[in-house]
C-alpha cells in the first residue's frame, strides 16, 4: 500500500509521547509532510511540536471524527504498539469510523485487523485497503546464502539493547549517504520502519525458522538500484526476550559492515534490571563472531542515543565511547551521521 504522499492521521489515544508512540513519532520525524493530524484526547488542542519538539503545525485532536472534519485524511495509521494480541475495545469504534469514511488503514498491531470479519466487510463495502504490517509474507523459505551474490554493500545496524536507535540510525545513514551521491535504501524490518519506507517485513512476526530467509530476501529485494543496503536492526543478541530475531536477521542479511547502536549510560536491558548490558568491546566481539559464519563482517562505528544529555555532555560521552572502543561514535540526531558514513566509506573502499 502506498503511504508516501498520502494524508495520514495517526491514532495514539492516551499514549502520544516520544517513548510510548514509537510508530507515530518515527513517522512524523521522517514523513512530517504526510501527517495531517494525531488523535489523542488527553492532549487534544496541542500542537505535535509541543510534545515532540518537531512536527510544528500538525494538530492533536480528540477523535477520528474531529480529524476527518479538520484535516481530511485519506489514510488511518495506528501509531502505537501493544504488548498483547488482543484489540482494546476503544480501538474498534475508531477503526470502524475510519473505514466507513473511506480511509485506508495501516496497523502494526499483533491483532490483524484485516482478518477481523467486521473490519474486512467494511473495507470491502467502502473500497478501502487494510495493511497489517505484522502479517508475514505468504511465500516463506529458509536462507540459502544468496546474499553472497549481491553486488550492493550490505550494512546492518545492531544494538546493545532494544529501543536504542537502530531504526533512526539506519534512516540517518541513508540520508547522509544520499547527500554524498551514494544511492542507498533501508531494508525495513519493523512496523515503524515499514511505515516510513513504505515496504519491508516485520521480522518479529515471522515464524522462527524463516527469519533468516525473509531477511535474505529483503536484502535482495532492496538491492536493485542501490549501492548500499542498510538493514534495520531489531533487539539485541544479549536481550533475554528478543535475541532470536536479532540472530536470524544477522545470519540472513549477511552484512559486511555493522554499526553498533547504544544508549548513553544504559546499565541494564530495558525492563530487565537483573540483566546488565554488556561492555561495548565485548558486544563488538560477539556481533563480529556471530555474524561472520557466512562471510566476514566488522563493526565499523558506534551510534549512541544521547537523549537527555546536553550537547556538551553528549560530546564528552561520545569521546569516552571512542576511547573505549577505538571506533568513531556519534549521536545522529544531535550531531548527524557523517562520522558513521565516513567510516562505512573507508571500510567499503578497503
Amino acid at each position: 500500500m502506498k503511504i508516501k504522499g498520502r494524508r495520514v492521521v495517526l491514532f495514539c489515544e492516551g499514549l502520544f509521547s516520544p517513548t510510548t508512540s514509537k510508530v507515530a513519532t518515527s513517522f512524523i520525524r521522517y514523513c512530517e509532510n504526510d501527517c495531517v493530524a494525531v488523535i489523542d484526547s488527553t492532549k487534544a488542542g496541542q500542537d505535535v511540536s509541543d510534545v515532540l519538539g518537531y512536527g510544528a503545525g500538525i494538530p492533536i485532536v480528540k477523535d477520528i471524527k474531529s480529524a476527518i472534519e479538520i484535516a481530511s485524511p485519506d489514510l488511518f495509521m495506528v501509531g502505537i504498539g501493544l504488548f498483547s494480541n488482543e484489540l482494546p475495545s476503544h480501538f474498534r469504534g475508531t477503526v470502524n469510523t475510519a473505514l466507513e469514511a473511506g480511509l485506508d488503514v495501516v496497523s502494526g498491531l499483533h491483532y490483524l485487523l484485516g482478518d477481523d470479519a467486521e473490519f474486512a466487510a467494511l473495507a470491502k463495502q467502502h473500497n478501502c485497503q487494510i495493511w497489517d504490517t505484522k502479517k508475514p509474507p505468504q511465500n516463506l523459505r529458509t536462507s540459502a546464502n544468496r546474499v553472497a551474490q549481491c553486488d550492493s554493500f550490505v550494512i546492518h545496524t545492531v544494538g546493545s539493547d532494544c529501543r536504542v536507535g537502530k531504526k533512526t540510525t539506519s534512516f540517518e545513514i541513508v540520508k547522509e549517504a544520499a547527500e554524498l551521491g551514494i544511492q542507498a535504501a533501508v531494508a525495513a524490518t519493523g512496523q515503524s520502519g515499514l511505515c516510513i519506507a513504505g515496504q519491508g517485513v516485520a521480522v518479529d512476526a515471522v515464524p522462527a525458522d524463516f527469519i533468516a530467509g525473509v531477511s535474505e530476501q529483503l536484502v535482495l529485494d532492496t538491492a536493485p538500484g542501490n549501492q548500499w543496503v542498510v538493514v534495520e536492526g531489531q533487539g539485541s543478541l544479549t536481550h533475554p526476550a528478543y535475541s532470536g530475531v536479532t540472530l536470524g536477521l544477522l545470519h540472513g542479511a549477511m552484512p559486511e559492515a555493522l554499526v553498533l547502536c547504544h544508549q548513553a549510560n544504559l546499565e541494564h536491558h530495558k525492563n530487565w534490571p537483573q540483566v546488565p548490558v554488556q561492555p561495548l568491546p565485548k558486544l563488538i566481539d560477539l556481533y563480529e563472531k556471530m555474524g561472520s559464519f557466512m562471510r566476514p563482517c566488522k563493526v565499523v562505528a558506534i551510534s549512541v542515543n544521547c537523549e537527555g544529555l546536553s550537547k556538551d555532555e553528549a560530546g564528552a560521552y561520545l569521546q569516552s565511547i571512542e576511547r573505549e572502543t577505538g571506533l568513531p561514535a556519534t549521536d545522529v540526531i544531535k550531531f548527524g551521521a557523517s562520522k558513521l558514513v565516513d567510516a562505512l566509506i573507508r571500510f567499503a573502499e578497503g
